[in-house]
């Protein structure tokens, strides 16, 4: 019984006195919103409470925007740094290709230098060659293998490599002929 006592006094001051009295509360806040009166600034400035809450919404404002700058000035900080690797990368690029034409250039040099060389070993073993005798040449040769035969062959004129195998073994002529032959193919 005094539990129900105590719950509908409990009733009565809350639809008897509360439930009116934040309804006027309201009708009184809107009517003076009509009328112009910024209501919730004045309730700030006058009523302490209101202004404690409000402040602390402030507060957490403030601190959120501070957050949000201080974020946003890492974000532009990292954004920098990715220009500026970015451009490192864009130069480091450009030297490797730089380089790698370099390098093609240099090989291309290293063998036309090892062409001419060649060709001038050649023009010299050619000379040689064709200033010796038939005889002398053939005996030379009788000590080399085919492949070096074939090559210091097919430098000379016809009528010397003709003078040439007709003074070497015919057996070894036959061999070379071949060789040189299927090397023409």
């Amino acid at each position: 019984m005094k539990q129900n006592e105590k719950s509908s006094k409990l009733v009565w001051f809350l639809l008897v006195i509360f439930v009116p009295a934040v309804f006027a509360l309201t009708v009184f806040g809107i009517v003076l919103s009509f009328m112009g009166v910024d209501v919730v600034e004045e309730a700030k400035n006058k009523i302490p409470v209101i202004n404690s809450a409000f402040k602390e919404d402030d507060e957490v404002a403030v601190t959120s925007n501070v957050q949000e700058k201080q974020w946003k000035s890492k974000f532009d900080e990292q954004e920098d740094y990715i220009k500026m690797l970015s451009a490192d990368l864009q130069k480091k690029e450009k030297e490797v290709t730089d380089l790698k034409t370099n390098i093609a250039l240099l090989e291309k040099q290293v063998e036309d230098a090892e062409a001419s060389v060649k060709d001038e070993e050649n023009t010299q073993l050619k000379k040689l060659y064709e200033a010796m005798s038939a005889k002398d040449a053939a005996a030379v040769m009788t000590e080399m293998n085919n492949n070096q035969v074939i090559s210091i062959l097919a430098l000379l004129q016809a009528e010397t490599q003709a003078s040439i195998l007709a003074k070497l073994d015919a057996k070894r002529a036959a061999e070379l002929t071949v060789l040189m032959a299927n090397n023409s193919l």
